[in-house]
């Protein structure tokens, strides 16, 4: 009895309280490691129910291991799906940006800068000016008896008008020069970096251009005039209003004295 007892014993321990030491062990260490890519691995084993329980308990790491897997990618997918679209969101904001900078600088109907805007940047070319000790010249546009052409043939009409006005004046300037619509029909060019002479002549060109075209328009045949103020800028002239003033008086000079003119 006493040898049956102790084989018994043996037998137990060999194949039953050894093998399940060392399957807690291992699943401690998968545990604590939180690696579910190792494997239970019992030495020693026949083919039993602990053989059965380390190839369900390795299944089961291996669908917790693929899920794990499965997660992450979706994971990464959501993440590279979030990027696109905050990539997309922001470039669609900075489209929107520059959009609402455009409208807030720009007059809507002709493109040419708004009066605000004008000035404010017509102010800082006049004090890089004096910084090189280089000339600037104001003019002053007015598009004569433009109410008549409004009255007659309506705003629609009066609007191309205006348009054709801005993009002939674009045709004789540089892109350093500062084109603005700075009333209904008034407009104001600032040229940097020039003196009253050759300001005169960019006027007398405008002026020309303007008086022999001929707008064909829903079937009407349209024709118009400009005149035109210069004033260049003094030592003394630190505000651009200063230019804007005399411009002004020399606009109202060439109004008085039959329009289609200009007087500097």
């Amino acid at each position: 009895m006493s040898i049956l007892f102790w084989l018994f014993i043996w037998a137990f321990d060999l194949y039953l309280a050894r093998p399940l030491k060392q399957l807690m062990s291992q699943l401690d260490e998968v545990q604590l490691s939180q690696n579910i890519s190792k494997r239970i691995d019992l030495s020693n084993i026949e083919k039993n129910e602990l053989s059965q329980l380390q190839e369900h308990i390795n299944n089961m790491l291996s669908a917790m291991e693929k899920d794990r897997e499965r997660l992450l990618e979706d994971e990464q997918a959501k993440r590279i799906w979030l990027e696109k679209a905050v990539e997309k969101r922001t470039e669609a904001l900075q489209i929107l940006n520059e959009k609402l900078k455009v409208l807030a600088t720009r007059d809507s109907l002709t493109g040419a800068l708004n009066r605000g805007s004008f000035f404010e940047a017509a102010q800082h070319l006049l004090d890089l000016s004096h910084r090189k000790k280089l000339p600037a010249s104001f003019v002053l546009m007015d598009l004569d008896h433009f109410k008549i052409v409004n009255d007659t043939y309506g705003h629609y009409i009066g609007d191309k008008v205006l348009i054709h006005f801005t993009n002939t004046l674009q045709g004789f300037l540089r892109k350093s020069d500062l084109i603005g619509r700075v009333g209904g029909e008034e407009f104001a060019i600032f040229l940097y970096d020039t003196g009253i002479d050759d300001a005169f002549l960019i006027a007398d060109k405008i002026r020309q251009a303007i008086g022999s075209s001929i707008l064909e328009i829903e079937g009407k045949t349209i024709t118009y005039t400009v005149s035109l103020g210069i004033e260049s800028s003094e030592p003394q002239d630190h505000l651009i209003q200063d230019l804007f003033k005399r411009a002004d008086l020399k606009l109202y000079g060439a109004k008085d004295k039959g329009r289609d003119r200009i007087e500097k």
